[in-house]
């Protein structure tokens, strides 16, 4: 037996030895994230507007699916503009093979595995699958010291195929995501007293108390068809459908049906006319109302058109048009349309090539909160919540991006926008019921369900990123965000925090070996606390996590991770404290 062999059955041991000695901390409570295969990759929670040396192109097939479980432990502000995760790939044995399965244990009972089957990609089609489910059966303690049962059990499955054609691409992606879970976090609602229920009647606390069980369905298929030829003679142009049901165990289900599209006139080598437009309809049929439970059904379209003419020149480019959103139909209670516009003019200009590159720009932003999206969202809020969609008016930015040099590459942004009808979540409340004749202090008591509130206001954020790649053995990226809320009337931004600061690293000590090391936190946060009427300040998040992937053999994987390292409790939203220290330790095969 070489040497190089038993290197690799040593440190196999070694996993299986620290799994071993973290599986006996049983007094401890987990956050359990579910992600894809060990490949370094920047952190979703890293994302900001311009991300350098990142490239996305939406031809390409992705096999990397990606999903966590529950909530994020790391939630930011607003997202201010979306992108794909740029790759840091590690140097390992390359994986020819089509199909690849994996398992994991960790604390708490929790059991994760995960199938993936791929065609591999030829110059015609490319096909994808991924099906994969997470039991976890732990417990949380509560702000008044009492331990909470909190499991949850999560499916999930993606299907992705493109056909390529000679100048075009066909797509199709289909994805189902099944979350059963419960509503552990903590409340004050005494079943015997008698509280004032929000239509106004006289109740007992025990008729206030809803199911503690909640599934989430949802599937969603979306085909698309482009053509992104930049020849002169050609009209890149690109279209997407998109179907999806959701349903909850509650009984409110939505279906919606869109069509997103966009096609660019060439008129010359440097000037374009561009139009971006589409439509989303969301249906929700809900059930009959109750004490708990008020609801009010949604039929909602709106659309969207973005023209602009776009010219390019040797050192940048510039883009100057409007965004125009409408919405129309029967919103929750409310009933009517609903129109907006704003100026869209963006552009970037280099600074010194290949070195510096300024962006900037003005536009606007339309957040349709449909009732899936929320309740994904925030998972714990009321079943009856249907929350308005929220307009970011004036959107201004500008950063600029760059190298330092071939290792090191930067951005640095900032961005200020004036909304309306933004949403924050606070517990809902019901306030004892008390005789007009008696002379008794009346006392308001949370529930662990949340309701939304609405203000207008500004936002201002300055965001950094730095990323740092010498060798194809080490990666290390920094990420830093401030955010600066501006409320006409809220005291303060409810569960949004002012700093984001993450930071990771990937790297490599030996062949076969990858090791990554995180470090996530957020400044404090506020949430309205209804039994003083006044803010209740949630405590700054420090999330330390250290995982690695053993490579065996071009067949064989094991692979460890530890989030949460040092047993912080901290709390996503108000009275739900996450779970603490976890692990999970796993094989992976590939046939």
């Amino acid at each position: 037996m070489n040497s190089t062999y038993i290197n690799k059955i040593s440190i196999s041991i070694c996993f299986i030895v620290l799994s071993a000695n973290l599986f006996a901390q049983d007094d401890v409570n987990k956050d359990v994230k579910v992600v894809r295969e060990y490949t370094p990759i920047i952190s979703d929670a890293f994302k900001i507007n311009e991300l350098p040396n990142a490239e996305d192109d939406s031809n390409q097939p992705n096999m990397d699916f990606d999903y966590e479980i529950l909530t994020k432990a790391m939630s930011s502000g607003i997202s201010i503009e979306p992108i794909t995760a740029a790759k840091l790939k590690p140097e390992h044995k390359t994986i020819l093979d089509k199909s690849y399965a994996k398992g994991s244990l960790g604390n708490y009972t929790t059991v994760n595995g995960e199938l993936y089957y791929n065609i591999l990609r030829s110059k015609d089609y490319a096909l994808g699958l991924n099906v994969a489910h997470t039991t976890s059966m732990g417990k949380v303690t509560l702000e008044d010291d009492t331990k909470s049962e909190a499991p949850f059990h999560d499916t999930y499955a993606s299907m992705y195929f493109r056909r390529f054609l000679k100048k075009s691409t066909f797509s199709l992606d289909a994805d189902f995501l099944h979350n059963v879970y419960r509503y552990y976090g903590y409340q004050t609602i005494d079943e015997a007293a008698k509280y004032t229920s929000n239509i106004g009647n006289n109740v007992l606390g025990s008729d206030l108390l809803h199911d503690d069980r909640q599934r989430l369905s949802g599937f969603k298929t979306t085909l698309g068809f482009n053509n992104k030829e930049i020849e002169s003679k050609d009209t890149p142009y690109s279209i997407k459908l998109n179907l999806g049901t959701f349903s909850n165990v509650t009984g409110v289900s939505e279906g919606n049906i869109g069509i997103q599209g966009d096609v660019k006139f060439l008129v010359s080598k440097n000037l374009s006319v561009n139009i971006d437009g589409g439509f989303d309809y969301f249906g929700a049929s809900v059930p009959d109302s109750d004490e708990i439970y008020q609801f009010n059904e949604r039929k909602m379209t709106v659309a969207n058109l973005s023209p602009n003419i776009e010219y390019g020149f040797d050192m940048g480019s510039i883009r100057i048009g409007f965004d125009m959103f409408a919405q129309t139909g029967v919103d929750g209670e409310n009933v009517g349309d609903d129109f907006n516009i704003a100026p869209h003019i963006e552009g970037d200009l280099v600074i010194a090539e290949g070195i510096v590159t300024a962006f900037g720009g003005v536009k606007g932003d339309y957040f349709v909160n449909n009732y899936e999206k929320m309740q994904r969202e925030n998972q714990f809020i009321a079943a009856d919540q249907m929350v308005a969609n929220s307009f970011h008016g004036l959107h201004l930015f500008g950063g600029v991006k760059g190298n330092f040099s071939s290792s090191v590459s930067f951005v640095a942004r900032v961005d200020h926008s004036v909304f309306t009808n933004e949403h924050f979540y606070v517990n809902r409340s019901y306030s004892t019921f008390i005789p007009e004749d008696a002379n008794v202090l009346k006392f308001t008591h949370q529930t662990n369900l949340f309701d939304v509130v609405y203000d207008d206001g500004n936002l201002f954020s300055a965001s950094g990123e730095l990323k740092y790649e010498p060798t194809k053995k080490l990666n290390v990226l920094f990420f830093a965000k401030y955010n600066g809320w501006n409320l006409n009337d809220l005291e303060y931004a409810w569960h949004k925090p002012e700093v984001e600061i993450n930071a990771r690293a990937n790297f490599s000590p030996m062949e076969d070996l990858w090791i990554t090391i995180g470090l996530n936190t957020q400044g404090k946060r506020y949430a309205y606390d209804a039994a003083t009427n006044e803010a209740k300040e949630l405590a700054a998040v420090y999330d330390f996590n250290v995982g690695g992937q053993y490579f065996i053999s071009s067949k064989w994987n094991v692979f460890a991770n530890i989030n949460n390292m040092f047993a912080s409790k901290y709390y996503q939203w108000n009275g739900y404290p996450m779970q603490r220290l976890n692990m999970h330790v796993g094989v992976g095969y590939s046939f």
